[in-house]
């Protein structure tokens, strides 16, 4: 699956014309993390990460053509992503410790778009093993119920 990745993203990026020195894939759980080097990554990643969305979106669509499976990739273009997330699991550990502190017995995370609720249910299940959690909410006001097992 790597291989077939890493040739994917490459004619993706020499279609888009972007200037990448290297790209390199990794595997955890099922979950495909791909992380492009460049000197010129605001092309890659665009405002709020508007490009490097896209690209996800385009290369996800196009391996579920190749490999006729869904494929759990997550694209990163110079750690970009990777910091983003790290302010997520930042912020959710905060909001933990003020549970521990004031004793709830659970909280409520602020809602996600689902590709970050997965993100941090996965991060929960890592680095709290004590706590669980699940989606909660609608659309738009889909959130994150983190509880004591």
């Amino acid at each position: 699956m790597e291989t077939i990745i890493q040739r994917t993203i490459k004619l993706l990026l020499d279609s888009y014309q972007a200037d990448y020195a290297y790209v390199t894939v990794s595997e955890e759980s099922g979950h495909y993390m791909i992380n492009i080097e460049t000197d010129h990554p605001p092309k890659l990643i665009g405002r709020n990460g508007s490009v490097l969305n896209a690209l996800q979106t385009l290369l996800k669509n196009l391996l579920w053509k190749q490999c006729n499976e869904k494929v759990f990739v997550t694209l990163d273009v110079d750690g970009y992503r990777r910091a983003q997330h790290e302010r997520i699991y930042a912020k959710v550990q905060k909001t933990i410790d003020l549970m521990r502190e004031q004793g709830l017995s659970e909280i409520k995370l602020k809602p996600m778009h689902p590709a970050t609720r997965r993100l941090v249910h996965l991060w929960l299940v890592k680095s709290h093993p004590d706590l669980t959690s699940d989606s909660v909410g609608e659309g738009k006001d889909r959130a994150i119920r983190v509880y004591y097992k």
